[in-house]
Order: structure tokens, then sequence, then C-alpha cells
């Protein structure tokens, strides 16, 4: 068998040579990463030993031999027109080596060109002598001082470079198929080679012993199934006009990505799509460091969009070139082709077998089962879509030692239950471990929100990458690209919204709301709609409600009477139901809540009843027809096939959800928020509340947030507010919001809280990175704001060491982040900031271990309450000594301390204790906010705020 070596592309060629040449030369192969390479894909150090093969002899090569790696694309129709495409390219390397100025040391003793490009093997005019012909004759060259000019000083340079190489060879694409054909391991680990029409073909040879007749049919259908059915997105999820599914490649855009500490910057398709190039199978991979990929961004960012967008994008290589095809399957293949030349890319090289599993779903239905792994929960839901009975786990097991995958675990953040959680995470690293265990191919992506992510999943597995806010002119362009997808032909209407959106990137007051795709497209929607904009979430959310429900009221349909005479009570619907999903999404198998069509009967009858109707009797007609009219599209209530009904889009759960929780007396709303305050998952619902009540001039309800805030963390001793505080991280959440931007003593006071974060020990890269990013974009807003935020510096660089550290670590940032922000001059000034010449340093923190073994020997504590204190105190006390190196002294921490905060009074004691240590204890610190906490954070609360 040929194989089909352009089809790779470069990323997989170059993974496909070093696997042969670490086949044949071994292990001292080493194998260069992403980056600059210094013209070494490749290299080896020492002897290396030739082996003989036809038409050459053994010998053995000593010194520093390079590999250099060449794939041409496509492959042209006359031989010799590769043949001066390969010189070409291996005349620059030469170039580059001979020039000192490139800087390309040590220059080669040896060096092997390996390429794609067959040559062919005439003696004389052939490729392969041709090409040999050409290098002798460009060192020859260097040697010939008959056309120097003056003493020839440069031509000597080159000369005294290239002389140390000695030898070289051709791998070309001949040889390429002779090594793959010897080394049959290798050419099994890449599948990519076959052509679509061969993918499923060829299992038998691929697979060897696969279980063929349970497997074969199921993957064929599934694959041609859901590239059709689970390909598109539903613009009523965000207010379309028709409820019309559309295709996602005409919609996706290519977010920008912050990988790692936060030095590298990328876009999030062209990542996961070059990394998933890479041929991952343990033993021949050649990328270093984690293989999967965890994917955070902020609500609305797109994380389900882009997720869909790449499952379809494997999908559409698996299947393009097939003969089986229909005209649709064909539409949508040539329209991912297209999406992705617009975005810079093109179709998978490396063929992955592709699969999105919602994380909610998976909860929802096996949470709570200790025995149901994701493989099983994958293998039911393609026996679901392929109608042709049921794949076994062990068969699609066998699939993946076999065949690369390619898969999308959606929605982390929204599994909120600890105990499910906690087993989710578990389920995730079993997948990944046995999948390198049985040396797989497998590429697994996840995605989260960022706020209340703490697990740092299998951090040898999992490298985390952050979605960034849209910068204006991006915004922009996706406004323009999802209003003309709305709206078709009608480019007067398109223009229209274009041009006040270009203004909107132009106002500073407005420019913040254009950092999400799903906050662009809510803004067209309203700007379509004759809407004015106001600057912050809550306000563009809830116009966008308006605009949705006025025109479902105006349109010419049977229901639009109902809304016309019973908006409020349509309105109050939507906001029960809201809060009543968001309550239940957190328990453990409720995580993809939906209302039953009887609890949507339920509280219709709940909302007219209270509002004085009769809807058992006089109005149980109306009650009826709002429901009749809920099981197709009650403005933003959807029906979710057999789950029930609900919001296809979180944050309008959460919008509803808030709405809900500021209703009544100031005094019970801010007791509500004061419960739900620590919760990352009320904490988008939590952000939109405040924003409600920003939203009117009413200065008593802005005074009641604020205060809220700053006291937030008093008498919390139950999840330590004293020690790991949340007040500072929640004010700057406001403050990145918006919603105080007009209020500058309430923003001046939030802004304060918010800078007290600077005080304790600095996150994780990113996280930490975030919060950098909040205070850069306030400090460029005005004189006020930036003279704040250095205030707020100055005073961290003056206090505790922990202070000074995570103090000196936001000025590192400061450079970079001010021109990512486009911020104002004010921004780059704070990377001037020094500590005050009058401020003394302070005196190293006391040892207060000694006080905090007496607060805890003379508490009044007693029974299981002084048992489980001591218990605590113990396991803070090793932790401590250890420096949190020991292993197991981190799980008893974490177990102990759960444990005691479960008890209000053993809390209040640790509390107390723990205030005498906090200051010099830094590690401690970020380990009870990092680890053990978050669970506390998570324990359900719903039932509490109503």
């Amino acid at each position: 068998m040929v194989y089909n070596l352009e089809q790779l592309g470069p990323i997989g060629f170059q993974d496909l040579a070093a696997a042969l040449a670490l086949q044949t030369f071994g292990a001292g192969v080493q194998v260069m990463g992403a980056g600059r390479d210094g013209g070494r894909d490749l290299y080896f150090k020492g002897p290396l030993i030739w082996q003989p093969a036809e038409g050459q002899s053994s010998e053995v090569w000593d010194g520093y031999t390079v590999f250099q790696v060449k794939h041409k694309d496509q492959l042209a129709a006359r031989p010799q027109d590769d043949t001066s495409w390969l010189w070409g390219h291996v005349r620059k390397e030469l170039d580059a080596w001979a020039d000192p100025a490139k800087g390309r040391n040590p220059v080669p003793d040896h060096l092997v060109i390996i390429t794609n490009v067959p040559l062919t093997p005439v003696p004389g005019s052939g490729g392969h002598d041709t090409l040999n012909d050409n290098i002798h004759r460009y060192l020859d060259a260097l040697a010939d001082d008959s056309r120097d000019i003056g003493d020839g000083a440069e031509r000597k340079a080159k000369l005294a470079r290239l002389s140390r190489l000695r030898k070289w060879r051709l791998w070309d694409g001949n040889q390429i198929q002779a090594l793959l054909h010897r080394y049959p391991g290798v050419r099994q680990a890449f599948p990519g080679f076959l052509t679509a029409t061969d993918v499923f073909a060829n299992l038998a040879e691929i697979a060897g012993s696969l279980p063929l007749d349970q497997l074969e049919p199921g993957l064929r259908a599934h694959a041609r199934t859901t590239l059709i059915g689970e390909g598109a997105i539903y613009f009523d999820e965000a207010g379309s006009s028709d409820g019309k599914g559309l295709p996602v490649h005409e919609v996706a855009i290519d977010l920008p990505v912050t990988v790692g500490s936060g030095a590298e910057h990328g876009s999030v398709i062209r990542h996961v799509l070059d990394r998933g190039e890479h041929m991952l199978r343990p033993t021949l991979t050649t990328r270093r460091g984690p293989r999967h990929l965890i994917v955070a961004g902020a609500p609305g960012n797109g994380k389900t969009t882009i997720s869909k967008f790449l499952v379809q994008a494997y999908r559409a290589a698996m299947l393009a070139g097939a003969s089986n095809l229909s005209g649709e399957h064909q539409d949508v293949i040539s329209g991912m082709e297209q999406a992705l030349a617009r975005l810079g890319a093109a179709l998978p090289r490396h063929r992955r077998w592709a699969m999105r599993v919602d994380l909610a779903e998976y909860a929802h239905e096996h949470g709570t089962e200790e025995d149901t792994t994701l493989i099983r929960y994958i293998a039911e839901r393609v026996s679901k879509r392929s109608d042709l009975g049921n794949v076994m786990p062990s068969a699609l097991s066998a699939w993946m030692r076999r065949w690369p995958w390619f898969l999308v675990l959606d929605g982390l953040d929204e599994v909120t239950d600890p105990t499910v959680r906690k087993r989710l995470i578990e389920r995730v690293t079993e997948l990944v471990t046995t999948a390198e265990g049985d040396d797989c191919d497998l590429f697994v992506v996840l995605t989260t929100r960022p706020i209340g992510y703490t697990e740092n999943i299998a951090p040898t597995q999992f490298e985390r990458i952050d979605l960034d806010y849209l910068q204006p002119d991006e915004a922009v362009r996706y406004g323009t690209l999802v209003t003309t997808v709305r709206l078709g032909n009608d480019q007067d209407r398109v223009e229209k919204i274009v041009t006040q959106l270009r203004q909107a990137s132009d106002d500073e007051g407005l420019r913040n709301l254009l950092r999400t795709p799903l906050q662009v497209l809510i803004m067209t929607i309203i700007l379509g709609g004759a809407g004015s904009l106001a600057p912050d979430r809550f306000s563009l959310f809830w116009t966008y409600y308006e605009i949705v429900f006025k025109r479902e009221r105006d349109k010419q349909t049977s229901f639009n009477r109902i809304l016309q005479e019973h908006g409020l009570q349509i309105q109050q619907l939507h906001e029960r139901i809201g809060f009543e999903l968001q309550a239940r999404s957190e328990s453990g198998d409720r995580s993809n809540a939906a209302l039953t069509h009887q609890e949507l009967e339920n509280l219709t009858w709940q909302v007219l009843d209270e509002a004085g109707f009769k809807p058992s009797s006089a109005d149980a007609d109306l009650r009826v027809k709002i429901v009749t009219a809920a099981t197709r599209r009650l403005v933003l209530i959807a029906p979710r096939g057999d789950e029930g009904y609900g919001f296809d889009v979180r944050s309008l759960q959460e919008l509803m959800a808030a709405m809900h929780l500021t209703t009544g007396p100031l005094e019970r709303v801010t007791q509500r928020l004061r419960t739900a305050a620590a919760s990352p998952h009320w904490r988008n619902t939590w952000i939109f509340a405040a924003g409600r009540l920003y939203s009117t001039p009413q200065d008593h309800q802005h005074q009641a947030v604020v205060e809220l805030v700053e006291t937030i963390d008093e008498g919390a001793e139950a999840r330590l507010g004293t020690i790991v505080p949340i007040g500072p991280r929640l004010a700057l959440d406001l403050i990145d919001d918006g919603m105080a931007r007009s209020w500058p003593k309430w923003r001046d006071r939030l802004i304060t809280c918010g800078l007290r974060v600077l005080q304790g020990p600095g996150p994780a890269d990113l996280d930490f990175l975030a919060i950098a990013r909040i205070l850069v974009r306030f400090a460029g807003t005005g004189d006020t704001q930036h003279h704040l935020v250095a205030e707020g510096v100055r005073d961290a660089l003056g206090g505790t060491p922990t202070a000074q550290a995570t103090a000196v670590n936001f000025l590192t940032l400061l450079s970079a982040l001010a021109k990512e922000a486009d911020a104002l001059p004010q921004a780059l000034a704070l990377s001037k900031i020094v500590p005050r010449a009058s401020m003394n340093m302070p005196d190293p923190p006391p040892n207060g271990w000694a006080d905090f073994e007496e607060e805890i020997q003379t508490s009044p504590l007693s029974g299981d309450s002084l048992l489980k204190v001591t218990a605590a105190a113990t396991a803070i006390r090793q932790f401590s000594q250890g420096g949190g190196s020991a292993p197991d002294a981190e799980a008893i921490l974490t177990v102990e301390l759960r444990a005691a905060l479960e008890d209000d009074q053993v809390a209040q004691v640790l509390a107390a204790a723990l205030n005498h240590v906090v200051v010099h204890e830094p590690t401690l610190v970020a380990k009870l906010r990092d680890e053990v906490l978050p669970a506390v954070h998570r324990a359900p609360v719903g039932e509490l705020l109503r």
C-alpha cells in the first residue's frame, strides 16, 4: 500500500519523521519542539549508525547530525518541479548555516534531509542525483575565489562554516514509504495517511482484531448523523427571529487566548487544531508537556460554540471525500472548509474521530453512579445516534487504542455538586491516564468558566488556556458576521447596525460591552430593534429581553394577545423558572436542569394565582394558553426535547434568576446576596443582581451593594472569610462589569475593596492575570482611577512579605497588559510605581503558632467538636511544618478542615486561631483558597434563597 504523505500536513509529517528517526537510530535522537529551532527539527550527538539498505552500505557518522524536515503540501505533475522546490528549501537552509549573522551554531557535521517529495532514481538526471549535485556545486562555489571582490572575506567566512559539513543523506518520499513498511508500529500510529474513502474500508488493517461487526457500522453512521445533527446553533438562544438552527461554521469566530503564564497569546481554534495535528501517542509523540487542554472562558465567551465548531471540523475532515454522502453532508463539509479558510486554517490533516460530551448531561444521567465511565457513556451516545444496535464499551476502547480521537468535554462549570464534581473529575483523570497507559492518540479539550475552577486537573496531562475578551475591532468583525447571517440580503439594515456597532466600539463607556461573542450578538439585536445601549451587562441583557418580548408581542400569531395583555405575568414566569432551574442545577443529579411539563404548569398556576387570577376555574384557559405557548417558544423559554423546558443560553437563565433574587424588600434581597456570594455557581447571577440594583437611580440600593461587598467576609467563619476573603474579588467583578461607572463615590469604594486582593498570596498564573487585567483596564479610564490603583499597589509594596511579592508580580505584567487593553497612558505609568519614600517597612511578622495553639487549647468546645478542632489544628500544623510538600499532609488537611468547617462553633475557633498565623503562612493560605474552601463554596444554597 502506498501512503498519502501529503495528507499528513507539515506538523503531522514532522511527527512522522521524528518517529521514524527514533525507530531507526534510537532514543538519542532529540526532537525540537515548537518555535525557533535554529535549523534543527531533530538532532543527534555522537555515533549515528546507518544500517545497510538497498543501494547504501552501512556506516557510522560520529559527531553532530541535524535532521531537516521538508513537507510539500501538494506534489506537482512533473517530478522535476518537486525537485526544484526541495532544492530551493535546502539552499535556504545552507544559506542560513553559512551566514555568521544568522547565529546558527554549531554548524552540523552531518545533515539528513527528510521529505515527502519522491525523488526519481534515474542516474545523472533523476531528482536524487540532481539534489546531491546541487549541494556539491553550492559547496564548490564557496571554495571558488575567482569571483571574489576585494579580499573575499564574506565568502571565506561562509566557507569556514560550511567546511564542517562532511556528509549528508536524503530520506525522500520513496524512502519514507519503505520505512513505513519496515516499522508497522509507526505506520499504525499514523492512520491519518488514509484518504477519507479508506478510513472505514481499511479498519481491518488499521485496527487488527477489532470487533468490526459491532463497531464499523455504528461509527460510520454516527459520523454521518452527527455531522448534520450536532452542527447547529440556534439564534433563538440569543434572539433570532425564526428559531431556525444555523450551521455553526457560519457564525464561528476564532477567539483570542492566553496560554500558560500569560506570556504567549494566540487564538483558540488555531491553537487547538495545531495541537491536534501532532500525533499524541505517548511512545511516539514529539509533543513535550501536557497533551490535553482546559479552555476557560467567561460567561458568553463562546465555549460551547467553539467546542461544536472544532468537533465539526474533525468530523468534516473524517468524511471529506467519502462516496456515500448526501448533498447536505457535502454542503456542511464545504461550509467548514470555507469557514476555516476565513479563520486562516484548514480542515485537520491528522484525522481524529470526534465526540463532544455535555458534562451537565453526563452528570444528570450518571453523576451519582460509581461504575459509569466516560467510555461507557460515549458508547451509549454512539449507539443511540447510529440506530444500528449497541456499540460495546470494550469495542470503543479498542477503537481508541487504534485510531486518533478528539474528545470535547464541555461545561465542567455546570457540574456544581461537590460530590458529583469530584467523581466526574476522577472519571476524566481516569480516562486520560488509561489512554496514556494504553498508548492512545487521544486529544481531550475540557471547557469551563474560570470562576470556581480550582482543581488543576491532572497538571501533567492538561494545560490550561484562557479565552480573552474580544478587542473592539474583533468585536465589530464578529458583529458584522452574525448580522449578515441573521439578516441575509437586507444590506441596508446590516449597514445601519454595523455602523452603530462601530460607534459603540469607539465609545469608552460602551466598549466594555463588546467583550464576548454573546454580548456582541445581543448588541446587534438591540441595535436592530431600535433599542438604546447602557454601559453595564444587566441593562444590556434586560434590554435584550425587552426587544425579544416586543418582537414576539408584535407578531401576528395566536399567542401575541397573551403577551399584550399579560406581559407582567410572562416576565414573572421567566424569573421563577430561571431561579428554579438555577437552584436545582446545583444538585448532583440535576446539573442539566429542565422543567417537566407538569412543573411548568405548576409554576404557571402559581404566578397566575399570586396575581389574583383563578387558574383552576375562570382563568384556566389562560393557564393552558401560556403553557401551550411555552411548548413552542415563549419569549426566552424554550422546549428542550424530552428533557422539558428551560433556557437555551445559561446566561439568560442566570439573568432571570437574578431578577427573582432582587424581588422584595431590600433587606431580604441583600440577605439572599450575602448567602449566595461565595458560590461560583451563583456568581454570574450575583453580578446580574447587583447590576439590577444599580440600574435605577436609587442611592440607597447602590449603598447597600457596596456595604454588602465590604462586609461580606465578616461573620463568615464557616468559610474562613477573614482568612481567605471573597470580597476583594467580588468587588473587582463589579468594577469590571461597569455598573458603578457613573457613580464615582461607589466606584471608588469598590476598587478600594478590590485592591485588597494584592494583600494576599497571588493566585495561579492565569487567575492572577485576569485580576491584573481588571486593574489595568480600570487604571486606564481616568486620572482618579489611576491614582486609586497606584495607591493600592504602593500599599501592597509596603506591606507584608506576601503582599510585596504579589505586588511585584502585578508590576511585572503591567507593560504588556497596558498595551493589550489599549489603555490610557496612566496604565503604563503604573509600572514605575515604587514604595512610598516615607513608608517604614513592617517588622517581620511574629511567629503566631504559640497563640494558635493557645486558641485551640482554651476553646470551650467539647465532645465531637473538640475532636474535630484538634484534628484540624494538627493537620494545619503538619502541613505548615512540611511546607505543603508532603502529599499525605495535603490530603489530611483537606479532609480534616472540611469536616471541621461543617460545625459552626469549630469554624469560629479555627478562624480565630488561624488569624494568628495567616500573615506568615502564604502557602497555607493558598492551600485553603485553592484546595479546601472551593468545596465549601460549592455547597448548594438555592433552598436558602427562596
